[in-house]
Parts: structure tokens; C-alpha cells; sequence
């Protein structure tokens, strides 16, 4: 196993309760391949019910690619038509399987038409979707140019933030990760645990971790007066290729994060 530089080998303890997100928008049926990333400009229009969205994710195709790195990135309007990006986030993503990935809260107004736009770096894989019209809040763009299609959605859901949320930008071999807690108790103790060799889950005294043994920490962060916790580290060349497994937690109100795998590029 490949470890990251200048962490340390520790054991979760205490207590927590469950993860940070909960789905806002679920759209789960799915009657046809909707869309191949060989396609240009992928995205879905959605109405939050909630006052903030925390993440997004979608079902893709089995059979379609072999795997790649998907982002989606949340928008205020099309990127062709004066949007802007609120938030992004990207994670390891495989055929046949939900790829869910996670940012900080951000703030959304609900009745509000928001914009997801989809990517990866596989471009034979594909999205699952409905062609019935099952989600009115919303519907697919696809092609060049974001072209409309009215009652076609694809198989997505997006999350709000309902605690303490976690994510990572930057995760890459040879340069640095910035690693961050929001929505934590503000100056609270915040604890960071990864792993490289499974997803879990794993019961531990800390509560059940998305994460398989053995498990590591980094130095437990403070956070700040707005519930923010971060660090930035080194990623040494060599980790390239695997997919971290990781996981936060606020230790004064006992709530773990949103756990992500991802992809070390």
C-alpha cells in the first residue's frame, strides 16, 4: 500500500452520528441510455426544495466505458447562457453504479431552476435516463451548445448539506491537496481520516466509517469562527492512480462528514 507524506497512523475514537448530506432532488428512473460523454455539454436543470445544495449525482450505464474521473459542476444558468459556476466536484466513477460527489453547502433558492453540467474523463461511458418525462422540475441538455431536450432526465439526484460537510480540491500525484471541514462547530475540534484499500464500511469506535483498515489521520484541525476547517498537504507522485478514501468529523457535536472516494490523477 501507497501512503500519503506527512501523515500519521491513528485510530478513530469516540462516538459520531450519520453523514452530512441528505438527497434534496432524487429523479431515480431510468428507461434508455440517455447520454455518452462522447457527447459535448451534458446537464440537467433542477428546483431545490432545499436552502442549500451540498452535491450531485447521477447512475451510469453498465457496460458503457471502463472508468474514468467524473465532475459535475452546479450553475446558476447554462454555461453558453450567462451562467455561473457556484460550485464543482469530482470523484473515481464507474459503469453500472451511482457516482455521487460532494462540495460545501452552497446556498440555493428554493422554487429556483439551478443547473448541473456532467463530465468524465472516460468518454465512452454514459448516463442512465427517462424519456417519460419523469422529473417536471427540470430536463436533459446534450450536444454542442446545451441542446434541449424537454421531457427527457437523466437518472441524477443532488444533496443538501444537513451537518458537517467535507471535500477536496486539488487531489493530484506530485502537487498538493487542500482538504476541508464546513459547517463544523466553530472552534471545534475536527478530525480527518483516509485510507487507500476500500470503501468499507468499517465499524470502528468512532461509528461506522465509509473506509476499510487500516485507517489514518491527519493532526486534528480547528475550526474557525464560520465552521471551517482546512489543510493543505503534499501528494506525493507515486500515489497517482489510486482512489483515496476519506472521511471527516466534528468532535464536539459527534457527526461525521460526507465520506468521497477519489482519484488520485
Amino acid at each position: 500500500m501507497k501512503n500519503l507524506t506527512l501523515l500519521c497512523v491513528l485510530t478513530f475514537c469516540g462516538t459520531a452520528t450519520a453523514s452530512a448530506q441528505v438527497i434534496d432532488v432524487d429523479q431515480p428512473s431510468t428507461n434508455t441510455v440517455m447520454a455518452a460523454y462522447n457527447q459535448p455539454d451534458l446537464a440537467q436543470s433542477f428546483v431545490p426544495t432545499m436552502t442549500n445544495c451540498a452535491g450531485a449525482g447521477v447512475l451510469h450505464t453498465a457496460g458503457w466505458g471502463s472508468g474514468g474521473a467524473f465532475t459535475a459542476q452546479l450553475w446558476t444558468a447554462l454555461p453558453n447562457a450567462g451562467g455561473t459556476m457556484l460550485a464543482s466536484a469530482s470523484t473515481a466513477a464507474s459503469p453500472g453504479s451511482w457516482t455521487d460527489v460532494y462540495w460545501p453547502g452552497v446556498a440555493v433558492t428554493p422554487g429556483t431552476t439551478y443547473f448541473m453540467v456532467y463530465l468524465c474523463t472516460d468518454p465512452s461511458m454514459a448516463i442512465d435516463g427517462d424519456t417519460n418525462n419523469p422529473y417536471a422540475g427540470g430536463q436533459v441538455y446534450a450536444n454542442a451548445g446545451f441542446g434541449g431536450f424537454a421531457n427527457y432526465d437523466y437518472t441524477f439526484r443532488t444533496w443538501s448539506d444537513s451537518g458537517p460537510s467535507y471535500s477536496i480540491a486539488g487531489l493530484a500525484g506530485g502537487g498538493s491537496a487542500t482538504l476541508t471541514v464546513s459547517s463544523a462547530t466553530p472552534g471545534g475540534g475536527v478530525l480527518i481520516g483516509y485510507s487507500l484499500t476500500g470503501a468499507g464500511p468499517t465499524p470502528t469506535p468512532f461509528g461506522m466509517v465509509d473506509m476499510s483498515a487500516p485507517i489514518s489521520t491527519l493532526p486534528t484541525l480547528i475550526a474557525d469562527a464560520a465552521g471551517v476547517a482546512s489543510l493543505t498537504t503534499g501528494v506525493p507522485g507515486r500515489a497517482s492512480g489510486f482512489t483515496l478514501y476519506t472521511q471527516g468529523a466534528d468532535l464536539t457535536s459527534g457527526t461525521l462528514t460526507n465520506s468521497l472516494a477519489e482519484l488520485i490523477l
